[in-house]
């Protein structure tokens, strides 16, 4: 018999709340810790059509990347979308757990996954002096043209688009930072590091200029490229599932959560 607190514990193991960032409101979300688990779902958000989509499959408790509750709520009136969310999942038993920086810093978690997803060569931590660096450097084979090395990029993450943004110095692509969701605000890090490109989503207007200004290109995905999650998280369940004999079924969200269209 599988409890919430069973599975807590084995992603913790994986990714430690301890080394979450300062802030991040990451860790066990909603429902009951000593609840009997049957049906694990994966996902990236906890939006409404995720709750749904939990509901249908009989899920006893979703795994998210990003926390259900980035922001508390100040009142519990069911008008809103957000709480009427809150409002199934507590009546559905169905508890939520999401695992958000310590993840992205975790060894092999969500950058290790971007950076693979890229086949550059040389992967190391961002920052050599932190045992969990928050972003991974990697290289290219050879400098490449900036545009080639986006279109690259665009296609690694089976993208129908992305943005970027040139360096005033003009320079080639060959050493790589990456960090997964919204990072622009690391970019001095990356500078420090030695990287010549930055891979990361959701650039501020002002920051790209920044950036550019300090001789750094910057190649946005956007953020929900870190729905390799999905996957990811559900094959570290299901590893432990059968190293530990244990009768748990994991399935995969299959709701897009991508909030924006483009033309």
């Amino acid at each position: 018999m599988v409890k919430v607190l069973d599975i807590i514990n084995r992603i913790e193991e994986f990714a430690p709340l301890s080394i979450k960032m300062d802030g991040d409101p990451t860790g066990f979300q909603l429902g009951d810790r000593q609840q009997v688990v049957k049906r694990v779902m994966t996902t990236l958000d906890v939006r409404p059509n995720v709750v749904a989509e939990a509901i249908d499959k009989k899920v006893d408790l979703i795994v998210a990347h990003h926390p259900v509750m980035f922001h508390a709520a100040h009142n519990l009136d069911l008008a809103s979308p957000q709480n009427k969310m809150y409002r199934d999942l507590l009546s559905h038993n169905i508890s939520v757990y999401a695992s958000h920086t310590n993840l992205d810093k975790a060894h092999n978690g969500m950058n290790d996954w971007l950076m693979e997803q890229l086949g550059l060569e040389n992967v190391r931590f961002l920052d050599e002096n932190d045992d969990y660096s928050i972003g991974r450097m990697g290289e290219t084979k050879e400098p490449i043209d900036l545009v080639d090395f986006a279109k690259m990029v665009r296609d690694a993450y089976h993208l129908s688009n992305l943005r970027y943004v040139k360096s005033d110095l003009g320079q080639k692509v060959h050493k790589v930072a990456i960090i997964g969701g919204d990072a622009g605000k690391f970019y001095p890090e990356v500078l420090k590091a030695g990287a010549d490109t930055f891979i990361t989503g959701d650039v501020y207007y002002h920051t790209a200029h920044d950036m550019m200004a300090s001789g750094l290109n910057v190649v946005d995905p956007g953020h929900h490229v870190e729905a390799v999650f999905i996957k990811e998280m559900a094959n570290i369940l299901n590893d432990w599932k059968r190293s530990n004999k244990l009768e748990l079924d994991i399935v995969q969200s299959e709701v897009d959560t991508e909030p924006y269209n483009f033309l």
